[in-house]
């Protein structure tokens, strides 16, 4: 075939054309991917579905695993206390598995409903807010406000 080095030149150039052309990929948002109760390829061994996040942590019982109200008790500091270091400890109880956050700490509650975490303080009141919430949604809140004075 002599037209052969024209045809590769013609099909290299087109393809050089459709790659420069080609829009940027942009990932699909969350809300359209399909929930993670949808159904696996029963085939393939292991298949997950196909938001792994979401998926059930442990065997299903048809309830959320905390679907209930969420507890919070702040243990320390006390609110209104007045402190002469410039970091404090914030520690309290919360509902087994719940996500607390302390101000910009976010952290997880293990099975005993412990979280502690050290907080730098600025001169003068300091406003803490710790949030604890589950998986289902639920959320309760403690405000404190803590002095530091050098």
């Amino acid at each position: 075939m002599k037209n052969t080095p024209h045809v590769l030149a013609f099909l290299t150039v087109m393809l050089l054309s459709v790659t420069a052309c080609s829009p940027t990929l942009t990932p699909i948002p969350p809300a359209t991917l399909p929930p993670a109760s949808a159904p696996t390829d029963a085939s393939v061994p292991g298949a997950q579905p196909a938001n792994p996040a979401t998926a059930p942590a442990g065997p299903s019982t048809g309830q959320p695993s905390n679907s209930g109200p969420v507890s919070l008790e702040v243990l320390s500091p006390l609110d209104g206390a007045v402190v002469n270091t410039p970091q404090i400890e914030v520690s309290g109880m919360a509902s087994a598995g719940a996500v607390v956050t302390v101000n910009d700490n976010i952290l997880l509650v293990g099975a005993d409903g412990q979280f502690k975490t050290i907080l730098a303080l600025d001169e003068g009141p300091n406003l803490i807010e710790i949030i604890a919430s589950n998986d289902t949604g639920n959320e309760t809140s403690v405000e404190i406000t803590v002095t530091y004075e050098p």
